[in-house]
């Protein structure tokens, strides 16, 4: 169960392309974390995967509480700015460089308002921001074609996105992919 914010239709259609693009290279094997339906920046990560998440939920309860008392504060809607591609062991990412501060006063707010409820990142600073187009699911059958095809995109300006909802998702896997179900959404505050 995470908590993340979604670009608008049009960056997610750009982001999914680059996606369809990344996936050629790497492999049809491998998950589209960044297809249009499902690409996202993470705010916060909340805990380890549930099955099933049932109505009334105790826990989820407290996230949204945390969420919308937070959201009111004024951080205001996120924007960043998606400034290239990187690749981890695990995975293919686009890089997204804030643009202010809105996104480190809604992460410490967050962090704060969550307490204990917070405690699968407590020891965790998320130092980047980023949405994960490709999620390797067994080694790559041509490491240094994907390697290459990275490198020539570092620095790929795709534009800005203004991130106005932030969301308590779930992650599903529907047979090909890991999807997100939204459990519940809140529209970011306006700054003072």
């Amino acid at each position: 169960m995470s908590v993340v914010m979604r670009p608008d239709a049009a960056t997610a259609r750009r982001i999914g392309e680059i996606t369809r693009e990344a996936m050629t290279v790497a492999g049809e094997e491998h998950w589209p974390t960044g297809t249009a339906d499902s690409s996202h920046f993470t705010l916060r990560a909340l805990e380890e995967h549930r099955v099933s998440v049932p109505d009334g939920d105790a826990r989820v309860s407290r996230y949204m509480a945390a969420l919308r008392g937070t959201a009111a504060t004024g951080a205001g809607p996120v924007r960043l700015t998606l400034s290239g591609l990187t690749l981890t062991p695990g995975c293919v990412m686009l890089c997204a460089e804030p643009s202010g501060d809105a996104i480190e006063r809604l992460y410490d707010a967050y962090e704060e308002a969550l307490g204990e409820d917070g405690w699968l990142e407590a020891d965790f600073d998320r130092n980047i921001w980023y949405s994960t187009l490709v999620h390797f699911t067994r080694p790559l059958t041509n490491p240094q074609a994907v390697v290459d095809w990275v490198g020539e995109r570092r620095e790929l300006g795709l534009g800005q996105v203004e991130c106005r909802d932030v969301e308590l998702v779930v992650y599903r896997f529907n047979g090909s992919r890991i999807v997100m179900e939204t459990l519940d959404a809140v529209t970011l505050g306006h700054r003072p």
